[in-house]
C-alpha cells in the first residue's frame, strides 16, 4: 500500500512538474498546443525583431517586449527566397513566405518538466536551401521528440540578399553574414530558454542538412563561437554538407552592384570614384543602402547570387584552412552523405558532351588549367562508359553526378574526418545508398539530403517523401533505424547507446590503424561498416587540393593529377 502511495505521489509530481502549453518569455508570454501524441508544440515564437525597415540587412535584434498571450499554434512565415523563382514562391498549404520571419519552432514530450533533474537533450535544426531558400520548411519535430524524449527546436534565418548582402556600410554596421548571425542568436535564445519546455541548455546538439550542414561548420569554425563559454553546443550532426564559396569584401561588392542593377536603386550610386572623393563615394552608397532598404522585399528577389563571406569577426578563415589549424569546436560528431549527392537539382542531368561536362568543371572551379581538366576527364569520363544511361537524360549524367557528389560531401566528409581522427575529436561517417525504386528508375537514386525524409520521419518533412519510406512499405524499416541513430547520439554524443537491438554497431571513422576509413553503409535489411573504397580514396586525394581551393572559388593554384 505504502509503495503505490509513492509511486502515486511520484506520478502526481512529474505530472504537477510537467511544462504547460503557456511558456512565460520575458520578453513574451506564448501559448502552445498539447498535439494529444504524447507531446506539445510551440510554433511560430520570434526570437529575434522583425527584420524590416532599417534593420533590413543588419545582424538581428533581440525581440521587444509585447503584451499580452500570443498564439504559439501555427508556424510562422518562412523567409523570402533569393529567386522570386525558387519553389518556396509557389502556393503551398505547408508555409507562407515573409520578410518577417525570424521564427523558432520547439517540440517537447507532453511530459517534459523545466525542473533542473529532468531536462532533456535538445535537437537544434538548421536547415538547406544553398543559403538562398528555406528549403525545409516547417518540419514537424513531434516524432522524434516523442521517440527521442528530447527537445525539438528548429528555425528560420535569413537568406539571399536578406541575410548575406555585403558592402563597406554594412560593414561598419555589423550587419555581414547576417544569416549566419540569425543562427547564433537562435542559439543563445535557446540557451536563455530552453529549459522553459524543459530543455537542458548545457546539452544542444546541432543538426543540419547541405547548406544548413554547412552552417553547422561554419559555427564549430567561427571565432566568436569557439570564444563562447559555456558552449552554445556539444555536438553536431552534419547531412550532406556542401562547401560554399566564400567572398571577399571586394567580391560581394560585386555581388551588391549586381543587386542595385536589378532595383530602382541603381541609379544611387557609381563605379568609379576618385580615392580623393572617398567622402562622396561613402555618401553615394549609403544612399544606395537607403534606398535598398525602402524597397518591398520582393523587388530584392533577382539572380544575382549570396552567401557567406569573409567578415574578419565571425568568418575569419575557410572552414579547411581553421580544421587544419586545430581552430574549431571540438565535440563528438556525424558527418555523412548519399551515394548519388549530384544526381538531382545539380545542373548534370542533361549532359550529354565532354564539352558540356567541362563547362561544368571550369564553372565551379574557373582557374583550373587544361592539364587539370583532363584529369577530371579521365578520372569520371573515362573507361568504357558503362555507366547506366536514363531515357531524355543526357547519356554523361550519372558519372558527372558521381563527380559532384565526391568534389562535395564524399570528399569534404572524409577531409574532416581524417582532422577530426588526428585530433581524437570522436566521429562517425556514414554512406547513405537506400534504394527507392521510383527513384531509382528515375536515375535519382539516392539524391542530395534524401537521407533528412528517414532522419525526421516521412509524414513529417514537405509532404513529398519517397513513398517507399511511409510506414509498411519496403524502406520503412530503415526510418526507424536511422531516427535511434540520431536520437542516441544526441542523447549521448555516442550513436550507439540507444540505437536499435536489430541494428549493427557504428564504429568511428578511425576504429583503429586496420580499419582507418570505416563508415556506415545504409541500405534496408544491409546496413553495416564498409571500408571507403580504394579508388574512391584516392580519387579524393587527387581533388584534395581543389576541394580546399573552391572555398575561395578557385582552383587556379591547384593541379589534379591522375595517373589512372
Amino acid at each position: 500500500m505504502r509503495t503505490q502511495i509513492l509511486i502515486s505521489l511520484v506520478l502526481w509530481a512529474r505530472t504537477a512538474l510537467a511544462v504547460a502549453p503557456l511558456v512565460d518569455l520575458g520578453y513574451a508570454k506564448y501559448s502552445g498546443r498539447v498535439v494529444g501524441d504524447g507531446t506539445t508544440q510551440w510554433l511560430g515564437i520570434r526570437y529575434a525583431a522583425p527584420p524590416l525597415g532599417r534593420l533590413r540587412f543588419t545582424a538581428p535584434q533581440r525581440p521587444l517586449n509585447t503584451s499580452g498571450i500570443q498564439d504559439a499554434t501555427k508556424f510562422g512565415p518562412i523567409c523570402l527566397p533569393c529567386s522570386p523563382t525558387d519553389w518556396t514562391m509557389k502556393p503551398s498549404t505547408h508555409f507562407t513566405v515573409d520578410e518577417d520571419c525570424l521564427y523558432v519552432n520547439v517540440f517537447a514530450p507532453s511530459n517534459a518538466s523545466s525542473s533542473s533533474p529532468s531536462l532533456l537533450p535538445v535537437m537544434f535544426f538548421i536547415q538547406g536551401g544553398g543559403f538562398g531558400s528555406n528549403s525545409n520548411a516547417n518540419y514537424n519535430g513531434s516524432d522524434l521528440a516523442r521517440k527521442g524524449n528530447m527537445i525539438v527546436v528548429s528555425m528560420n534565418y535569413r537568406v539571399g540578399p536578406f541575410g548575406f548582402l555585403q558592402s563597406e556600410e554594412l560593414d561598419k554596421e555589423g550587419g555581414l553574414n547576417a544569416g549566419i548571425r540569425d543562427q547564433i542568436l537562435a542559439l543563445e535564445w535557446v540557451r536563455e530558454n530552453v529549459g522553459k519546455f524543459g530543455g537542458n541548455a548545457s546539452h544542444v546538439v546541432l543538426n543540419g542538412d547541405s547548406a544548413g550542414a554547412m552552417s553547422l561548420v561554419i559555427l564549430m569554425t567561427s571565432p566568436i563561437i569557439i570564444a563562447t563559454q559555456p558552449p552554445l553546443f556539444i555536438g553536431a550532426i552534419s547531412e550532406s554538407v556542401f562547401e560554399t564559396s566564400l567572398t571577399t569584401l571586394a567580391q560581394g561588392s560585386q555581388k551588391y552592384a549586381c543587386l542595385l542593377s536589378a532595383t530602382s536603386c541603381r541609379n544611387t550610386t557609381t563605379t568609379t570614384i576618385p580615392e580623393s572623393l572617398a567622402s562622396i563615394s561613402r555618401s553615394i552608397s549609403t544612399d544606395s543602402l537607403s534606398c535598398l532598404r525602402t524597397l518591398n522585399a520582393t523587388a530584392l528577389q533577382t539572380n544575382c547570387s549570396f552567401g557567406p563571406h569573409f567578415d574578419g569577426n565571425l568568418i575569419t578563415k575557410t572552414a579547411t584552412e581553421a580544421f587544419e589549424s586545430g581552430q574549431y569546436v571540438k565535440v563528438p560528431s556525424i558527418f555523412g552523405a548519399t551515394t548519388e549527392e549530384g544526381a538531382k537539382d545539380m545542373g548534370t542531368q542533361f549532359i550529354n558532351s565532354t564539352a558540356e561536362a567541362n563547362a561544368v568543371f571550369k564553372t565551379k572551379f574557373p582557374g583550373l588549367t587544361n592539364a587539370s581538366i583532363d584529369a577530371l576527364d579521365r578520372m569520371y569520363l573515362g573507361g568504357n562508359g558503362s555507366w547506366p544511361v536514363f531515357a531524355n537524360d543526357g547519356k554523361l549524367w550519372r558519372p558527372m553526378s558521381n563527380a559532384v557528389t565526391e568534389f562535395g560531401p564524399v570528399c569534404l566528409d572524409r577531409y574532416f574526418q581524417n582532422i577530426f581522427a588526428k585530433d581524437g575529436v570522436p566521429s562517425w561517417t556514414y554512406n547513405y545508398a537506400v534504394l527507392d525504386p521510383e527513384n531509382e528508375a528515375k536515375g535519382y537514386g539516392a539524391y542530395h539530403t534524401v537521407e533528412i525524409h528517414a532522419t525526421w520521419g516521412p509524414n513529417n518533412t514537405d509532404g513529398n517523401p519517397p513513398k517507399s519510406y511511409l510506414p509498411s512499405s519496403s524502406n520503412a524499416p530503415i526510418v526507424s533505424t536511422i531516427q535511434h541513430y540520431w536520437i542516441s547520439f544526441i542523447a549521448h554524443l555516442d550513436p550507439n547507446t540507444a540505437r536499435l537491438a536489430s541494428a549493427p554497431a557504428w564504429g568511428p571513422w578511425n576504429a583503429g590503424a586496420d580499419v582507418a576509413g570505416q563508415r556506415l553503409f545504409v541500405r534496408t535489411n544491409e546496413t553495416r561498416m564498409q571500408d571507403m573504397p580504394a579508388e574512391q580514396v584516392r580519387r579524393c586525394e587527387a581533388l584534395g587540393g581543389l576541394v580546399r581551393a573552391a572555398e575561395r572559388g578557385g582552383g587556379a593554384d591547384v593541379e589534379v593529377v591522375w595517373d589512372g
